[in-house]
């Protein structure tokens, strides 16, 4: 069967999340089969088999957030294979000689995938390896310093033997193989070299427990697209505000993958609007609220920006759609079920510069935020449809007098409104690997922690389905 590999965003495991949920819809069925710290190897049901299947993988790509690249698998390369062809020290030179060469008979072979015209063709190519786990001393030491030169100048000499009029490679920097602090070429180089090129191409090679899955890239996200809505947007906070990235694994985790235009989705903390344009941006109908007006106003003007920007027609009635609304009043607002999805990012209190004292960081929870999530709840339930979905983050809190976190009984607040939580990961999805650090601690995970080094206040990603 086909396989396709996935880059995963920084956050793995919530990419792997949204990447299972995509793969659970009737237009992208498939499974996770395989995946490491980096990337996810996955079959689809059907999708191969359409004429115009990288279309769909163009689609898919575009309504992914945590997803960098995607490539189609051309061959596969068992584990002992490469520990012997690349061990970590070398005892028998002979023994080493021979394995090497059937990864070199496999490059013969695949080359004519990865190409479709190799003879009378200038042709340009990169690696990238994309190892089991980065800090591992094999990627450092072997793979880096052993592999990649191998696959660089083997690649060449087998294209040149097939005719091809040039045949180069590009060179990362010595110094970051050197010191084994090499990252693969992001999704920005991949388009400024024209990579997706017939006579162009990235070459990637994703290691996992099992072995080397070899594939070239076919789609890759665009950043700079998401930079640029996030950045130049007229109103915008950068100390506290939700990631692009984040609020499209949100709106994804919301499982609405068919009809999206018809599909009516609230933010009730919409601040200056980061989910309700990447919502609109992915199709959806987008309504949102807040307690402060000021913020209703920027998220009109950056959705009219928006609007301009991308040539979008405009929104009719936007002031209906996006209003000064107190959270405990939703319901006295929207009819009953009138939404398809809530995503939000709630009040999360203050932004600490250092770590709170736990009388704070108690107080904060149990006075101010625990109260504000129970009426979310109790309002969510009123305005969302039957069996519809909120994607919610919840915060958790370091502080400075004790080794726990500060969080709220969030699971406990939605069953008591009739709301189950669903699971992000399930063993039955997505087998556990061998390796600690990518095991997941339970069969089912409910929620993700998304944050960054040295955040106070970290985000825990939940999705709740009304009973």
């Amino acid at each position: 069967m086909v396989q396709f590999i996935f880059i995963l965003g920084s956050n793995w495991k919530l990419s792997l999340a949204e990447l299972d949920i995509c793969l659970r819809s009737t237009p992208f069925k498939g499974k996770i089969i395989d995946y490491s710290s980096n990337i996810a190897i996955v079959e689809f049901s059907n999708l191969i088999n359409d004429k115009f299947y990288v279309d769909k993988l163009e689609t898919l790509q575009y309504y992914l957030g945590g997803i960098q690249k995607i490539a189609k698998v051309s061959s596969f390369i068992n584990y002992q294979t490469l520990k012997k062809s690349f061990p970590i020290k070398t005892i028998k030179f002979n023994e080493i000689k021979k394995e090497r060469q059937k990864i070199k008979d496999e490059l013969v072979t695949i080359l004519d995938d990865i190409f479709p015209n190799i003879k009378n063709e200038n042709i340009f190519f990169a690696n990238s390896i994309y190892p089991n786990l980065y800090d591992d001393i094999y990627y450092k030491e072997v793979v880096l310093k052993h592999l990649l030169p191998f696959l660089n100048k083997g690649i060449r000499t087998i294209l040149k033997e097939k005719g091809a009029i040039k045949a180069l490679y590009y060179k990362y920097p010595q110094k970051n193989i050197d010191s084994g602090n090499l990252n693969p070429i992001f999704p920005h180089h991949v388009i400024k070299y024209q990579l997706l090129k017939p006579n162009r191409a990235e070459i990637v090679i994703g290691i996992t427990e099992e072995g080397i899955y070899i594939g070239r890239t076919y789609t890759v996200d665009d950043p700079n697209f998401k930079k640029k809505i996030d950045e130049e947007r007229p109103k915008r906070e950068f100390k506290s505000a939700i990631s692009p990235k984040l609020a499209i694994i949100m709106l994804n985790f919301l499982n609405i993958f068919e009809g999206r235009k018809e599909k009516k989705i609230l933010d009730p903390f919409v601040g200056n609007g980061t989910i309700a344009l990447f919502g609109l941006i992915e199709d959806f109908q987008m309504f949102g609220s807040d307690i402060s007006k000021k913020k209703i106003d920027n998220t009109i003007e950056n959705i009219k920006w928006l609007q301009n920007e991308l040539e979008l027609p405009p929104i009719p009635n936007i002031g209906h759609k996006f209003k000064t609304i107190d959270i405990k009043n939703l319901s006295k607002i929207y009819k009953e079920g009138f939404f398809d999805g809530i995503v939000t990012e709630p009040d999360l209190g203050p932004f600490f510069n250092e770590k709170p004292y736990y009388s704070d960081g108690i107080e904060l929870m149990e006075v101010k935020l625990q109260p504000l999530y129970e009426t979310i709840f109790k309002e969510s339930y009123k305005v969302l449809k039957p069996e519809s979905r909120i994607c919610i983050v919840s915060p958790v809190i370091n502080i400075l007098d004790d080794s726990h976190d500060l969080r709220i009984d969030i699971e406990n607040i939605a069953r008591k409104n009739q709301f189950k939580p669903i699971p992000l990961i399930t063993a039955k999805r997505i087998v556990n690997k061998s390796n600690k650090i990518l095991q997941f601690n339970k069969s089912k995970l409910f929620s993700i922690i998304d944050t960054k080094k040295g955040q106070i206040v970290k985000r825990k990603i939940y999705v709740f389905e009304k009973e």
